[in-house]
């Protein structure tokens, strides 16, 4: 067995802590990726991609279609595609009030608007009760991002629709919202008695080069000098591990494409609590957090998707930007 392989593949069986190891990776994140986001998302978001996704949802869609994303291209929504967003840069601070019938519970509340953060003021008017209920935008959308549950998110998302439009909305689930992740998850968790939320992170590793040894093929991802996420390909599987010096790390889970078939590995005595997503091409893995694996956005984004009955993916535009019709009925 070569020098290479014995530092590259060879489990060494040391066990290291996880959080030194995710605040490692945490520490080095945003001084790796500078220089990827400079070139990537500097001046106008607009890419081509963008234009053609705008343009298509003015000249295919009713123009009372809602469209659902985070509040960034709000402007360019309703400026190029001509169509009403949920919120924009001007509305992302502002709130939504909606208002119900009956003297109704709180718990019962939260099943109606599928969130539990919200104010609400009672009143009474021709003998009837009622109650308005007032929500964050910024919460609601951060909270159809991070959900798991498609359910929450119809709840969420239906507050939002125009009227006689025959419940017509269409979500955004774009390639920048990877990068803003911190901020979307942080809204989400965000808790009104504490004032604070929680970040959770993908974090992005670029391909960089492979090494064939025997009858694997070993794809490498670098995060810093001395750590790479490494994909094994063998002649029927594939594996992951985190290469940090002469230690392999295992992580928790590993999702990948395998002849046009999502495929998910798990692994037993992980040192790594997170999931690692090879994209179809391997141009690039991401790593995750777990509390972002079942999330919709996930799902929508890195998945097209899949498994998903409330949210019909309808079109890609250059992996940067995918469209999705809401079902609510």
């Amino acid at each position: 067995m070569s020098e290479n392989k014995n530092s590259l593949i060879e489990n060494k069986e040391k066990i290291a802590m996880f959080f030194g190891l995710v605040i490692t990776i945490l520490i080095l994140y945003p001084f790796l990726q500078r220089s990827y986001y400079i070139s990537k998302y500097s001046g106008t978001v607009l890419t081509d991609n963008w234009w053609n996704a705008l343009n298509w949802i003015r000249e295919n869609t009713p123009e009372c279609a809602v469209i659902a994303t985070y509040w960034d291209p709000g402007h360019f929504i309703t400026g190029i595609a001509e169509r009403p967003v949920v919120f924009d840069g001007a509305s992302q601070n502002s709130l939504r009030t909606i208002t119900l019938e009956g003297n109704i519970s709180r718990e019962e509340i939260e099943k109606i608007v599928g969130i539990s953060n919200f104010r609400i003021r009672r009143f009474e008017k021709d003998g009837k009760y009622y109650v308005n209920v007032t929500t964050a935008r910024i919460q609601d959308i951060a909270t159809t991002l991070l959900t798991s549950d498609e359910e929450q998110a119809i709840k969420i998302l239906k507050r939002y629709l125009i009227p006689n439009c025959n419940n017509t909305m269409y979500y955004i689930a774009s390639e920048d919202l990877l990068w803003k992740s911190q901020w979307w998850t942080y809204f989400s968790t965000w808790d009104p008695k504490t004032k604070k939320g929680t970040k959770y992170f993908y974090i992005p590793a670029q391909y960089a080069g492979k090494k064939s040894l025997g009858n694997s093929t070993y794809y490498l991802y670098p995060i810093s000098r001395i750590e790479v996420f490494v994909i094994e390909e063998g002649e029927e599987e594939m594996d992951a591990f985190l290469q940090a010096q002469n230690e392999k790390k295992t992580i928790r889970k590993f999702i990948y494409f395998k002849d046009n078939l999502i495929k998910e590995k798990s692994y037993e005595n992980y040192e790594i609590d997170g999931t690692l997503f090879l994209s179809p091409d391997k141009s690039i893995v991401i790593f995750m957090n777990k509390e972002l694996e079942n999330s919709l956005f996930t799902r929508m984004f890195l998945l097209n998707g899949a498994g998903l009955k409330r949210f019909e993916f309808i079109r890609n535009f250059g992996g940067e930007v995918k469209i999705f019709k809401v079902i609510f009925d």
